[in-house]
């Protein structure tokens, strides 16, 4: 049977179409751009005569998607009480329902910053990029995912100090197969994190999208952050898996602060030639490494569902825990 995820989706088809927060049916033609603020309930009701499954999905303008549960029509009335995401990308995005394969509603509309009640400093964390990979077990019924994400922090002023990530894996018709759950501990004001890992699912159903909720739950005023540097890095492919990748490895350097780096975790996420994220992996390193010094460091978490074949190039993120020589 497929994995079903008990978390409660924080559904963001929110702006689906011309309607109000009163529950007005939904009008194909609209008569201009319809305009909602992130963190804005709305009741979405669409009138169908169909009898078929109906499926919500939005769009938003940095191309991240998420899917509303599905749903049946009651006396031709299809409706789900949704929420846009305190993160949504702003700008023009598109709505779509679908009922069964023939029946369907498209539109657009726009987002706008939600309406201040009280001053908010948290910093809002978008999804710049996101891609996978999915490799079939090759016993049983399962499947791998490697998949990476390429965060982008939109404040200025300040650090995301924690922050919590709820993944879902979803397939073409909106069912998840999958769902996990992750912190990132430090995505700095104006900066990125490149989150990297795998998934092994109880299914071989194609992944079609991923569903990301994010949720700042710690920040503070941003100030400079010492990182190590990263050379000689290298995507290898396995030596007893031929055809997918098997680790990157280099060197992590202490160059930039006068303390040992005790420990260090490394998020990895792979891009092929045209720049798409193909998938990712994770490793910490626990040998501690003196300032001025370097030493080799090897990922091989996450990334065995990923063609060797298919990538280039790689963004490194790091996590890392200075001590006192």
């Amino acid at each position: 049977m497929p994995l079903r995820s008990v978390v409660p989706l924080a559904l963001i088809a929110a702006a689906l179409a011309a309607l109000s927060a009163s529950g007005a049916a939904a009008r194909p033609q609209a008569t201009g751009p319809v305009v909602v603020h992130r963190g804005q309930p709305v009741k979405v009701s669409v009138r169908t005569p169909s009898l078929a499954a109906c499926l919500a999905e939005a769009r938003y303008a940095d191309g991240s998607r998420q899917s509303s549960g599905i749903k049946h029509a009651r006396d031709g009335l299809v409706t789900w009480m949704v929420r846009v995401p305190n993160n949504a990308a702003l700008g023009k995005a598109r709505w779509s329902v679908r009922c069964g394969v023939t029946w369907q509603r498209t539109g657009t509309w726009v987002v706008k910053p939600a309406v201040a009640t009280k001053v908010d400093s948290t910093p809002h964390l978008l999804v710049e990029k996101q891609g996978f990979s999915q490799r079939n077990d090759k016993l049983g019924t399962g499947s791998t995912v490697s998949y990476g994400l390429l965060l982008k922090n939109t404040s200025g002023t300040q650090d995301a100090t924690e922050t919590y990530l709820l993944i879902n894996f979803a397939t073409a018709g909106g069912e998840l197969i999958g769902t996990v759950t992750k912190k990132v501990e430090l995505v700095a004001a104006n900066g990125s994190y490149a989150f990297g890992d795998s998934l092994h699912l109880r299914t071989q159903a194609p992944v079609s999208n991923l569903e990301v909720t994010i949720k700042v739950l710690a920040h503070e005023p941003g100030k400079p952050r010492v990182l190590p540097h990263f050379v000689n890095v290298r995507i290898l492919p396995s030596e007893t898996d031929s055809g997918w990748i098997g680790e990157v490895d280099g060197e992590i350097v202490n160059d930039t602060s006068p303390q040992t780096l005790a420990v260090a975790k490394l998020s990895i996420v792979l891009l092929d030639a045209t720049g798409r994220i193909v998938g990712g992996g994770t490793t910490t390193t626990f040998s501690p490494l003196p300032s001025g010094s370097r030493m080799v460091f090897l990922a091989r978490s996450g990334f065995s569902a990923i063609p060797a074949s298919t990538p280039t190039n790689l963004i490194i993120s790091v996590d890392p825990t200075y001590s006192a020589d």
